[in-house]
């Protein structure tokens, strides 16, 4: 086996040594520096003072708020719990059923919104059946989970045999278009073996019951808003005022004039904006490739020697990545 050069380099370097290669590190580096303090003169000349101010002020109003970011999130995920309980009421089944459904549907590719159209025509056929009309759901009559009906019907009609007579059940039940909204669901209906797979490692109880506790956040959130809404117009109708108004339309004439000022400036504000994108990789790279430079110092002293030519031949192998205004080829 190969020994490690870093492990057995040892040199003790002589004083001149040292200063040869300080020297040498110095010399190219200015060299490195240089190019590139060049490339950016060449790279912002003409942009007006007002130009970097704005653009300036551009990237520091993109920051983020992490605050904006969580209260979205938190209202997102209430209205997603709120709307899966009323999705699932309004199928006519419990929440468990309708999310198992759903997941199904959509691993065969029916979206969300075609299986609710066809629960909902179901739904109307089963309300007829009960009462009294003799259609193809009349056998379903009595029938209140609407969920397990679907899954029944579903199968019921996957198990006929002859394909025209398949897609005229389909066609009475869900309409002329139910091959092509619910496709496989028409013609394998629910496989036991695709719904364990797709279940498996979901506790749907526990999803029922966190939907049921953000929804009940959800309508505590918007008792909450009303009344901090209500509160917020008294003390608004106390506070605003002719001079206010007056003072807002002030401040709204500077703001639109600080934007058609940076509109103005659109232009330098972009090429800052790709120049700092490009700098950003280019700096990526130049670091990786840095990388051997930085073991043969942490090897031995006799690195110190070997730097400046490693480095010099890094930075000419980065030439072919530059722009040509830094210095590329």
């Amino acid at each position: 086996m190969a020994e490690s050069w870093i492990v057995k380099l040892k040199y003790v370097a002589e004083k001149a040594s040292i200063k040869q290669a300080e020297k040498n590190l110095n010399s190219m580096f200015s060299r490195v520096t240089n190019t590139f303090r060049k490339g950016f003169k060449k790279a912002l000349k003409g942009i007006s003072f007002a130009g970097g101010i704005a653009a300036m002020g551009t990237a520091l109003a993109a920051l983020l708020n992490p605050m904006s970011q969580l209260n979205d999130r938190i209202n997102a995920t209430l209205n997603k719990a709120g709307n899966i309980k009323d999705r699932a009421q309004g199928a006519g089944t419990d929440i468990k059923t309708y999310l198992a459904l759903q997941g199904y549907a959509a691993s065969k590719g029916v979206n969300e919104e075609a299986l609710l159209q066809a629960m909902s025509r179901m739904q109307v056929m089963v309300g007829e059946a009960k009462a009294g009309t003799k259609n193809a759901l009349y056998n379903y009559r009595n029938e209140t989970d609407m969920g397990k009906v679907f899954y029944n019907v579903m199968n019921a009609i996957a198990a006929e045999q002859d394909p025209a007579a398949r897609a005229k059940l389909a066609s009475d039940i869900f309409g002329q278009r139910a091959i092509a909204q619910l496709g496989p669901l028409v013609t394998e209906g629910f496989l036991k073996d695709d719904f364990n797979n797709i279940l498996k490692g979901v506790n749907l109880s526990k999803v029922e019951k966190s939907v049921l506790g953000l929804d009940a956040m959800g309508d505590k959130q918007a008792a909450l808003q009303f009344r901090r809404e209500m509160q917020d117009l008294i003390a608004k109708g106390g506070s605003i005022n002719g001079k206010t108004i007056q003072y807002q339309h002030a401040a709204e004439k500077i703001r639109l004039d600080k934007e058609n000022a940076q509109l103005k400036n659109y232009e330098s504000i972009a090429v800052i904006d790709v120049t700092l994108q490009k700098l950003l990789g280019i700096a990526t790279t130049f670091v990786t490739k840095l990388e051997p430079a930085i073991v043969l110092l942490a090897g031995a002293l006799d690195a110190a020697s070997k730097l400046p030519a490693l480095i010099e031949k890094c930075f000419n192998d980065m030439k072919g990545l530059l722009p040509k205004w830094l210095g590329g080829k």
